[in-house]
């Protein structure tokens, strides 16, 4: 029987290229009480290599979503977290995976949490990272940090089933990364109206929309939160205006 708040995690392989580590990163998620895959443009894997691989968790491999992009696949997450090897301005802060971890179990609770993987030779890009309310790392050697794929999905998977807490109190049904989005372009569109982006100032304003999302996804924000920051919005818009 699935345990709580396993139901809620989903394990998102972004573009794999290898038809056995989708199958052995199935396996590591039935090893660990998981169920929820989604692949967004894989490889061919209904093959043996990845029935072989999988070994006995068919049914983890064959109830795979499958998505051509990276937004459908994570349109309904309250929470997308994403792992990297690499760092830099774009994608700071790095957390490590434990640092983040508690939150995980508890948002999961009642809400939809996505863990993203990327390509086994690049991982996730730039843009995909801007996707995510927190990007985490998997710490490993300094002389050889790269994971094969599935490892890294195991390593996560284990990681979330040692610690997963019994529920305590209430747990807070957060919104949808849907409308999370649709407040960011909001909040885009009312700084653009208060002279944001002119005059070289683009930068500014990119740095300010990463600063933001980092915040907010942080936080983790409720629907009367989401609501209430695009009610400003629409306030500044009228006066400006």
């Amino acid at each position: 029987m699935e345990r709580k708040p396993f139901q809620n995690i989903h394990i998102v392989l972004v573009e794999p290229q290898g038809a056995g580590n989708i199958g052995s990163a199935a396996r590591a998620m039935k090893n660990t009480g998981f169920k929820n895959l989604a692949l967004v443009n894989p490889v061919d894997y209904k093959n043996d290599e990845a029935y072989k691989m999988a070994c006995k968790a068919d049914d983890v491999l064959l109830g795979a979503k499958v998505f051509t992009s990276l937004e459908n696949a994570t349109k309904d997450a309250s929470m997308v977290i994403g792992t990297t090897r690499r760092k830099g301005r774009i994608r700071y802060p790095v957390l490590t995976f434990y640092d983040v971890l508690p939150r995980i179990i508890e948002t999961a609770q009642k809400n939809n949490v996505f863990i993203l993987f990327g390509r086994e030779d690049k991982g996730l890009s730039n843009k995909e990272i801007e996707l995510c309310s927190d990007v985490v790392e998997i710490p490993a050697d300094k002389s050889y940090p790269s994971l094969n794929l599935s490892h890294a999905v195991f390593l996560v998977c284990y990681e979330l089933f040692k610690h997963t807490a019994e529920e305590k109190g209430q747990a807070i049904k957060l919104a949808s990364m849907e409308e999370i989005n649709m407040m960011y372009e909001h909040l885009e569109k009312t700084l653009r109206k208060l002279g944001y982006g002119e005059k070289g100032g683009m930068h500014l304003l990119d740095v300010i929309m990463k600063s933001f999302r980092r915040l907010f996804g942080r936080t983790g924000l409720m629907h009367k939160e989401v609501n209430m920051v695009r009610g400003i919005c629409t306030q500044i818009e009228k006066r400006v205006g």
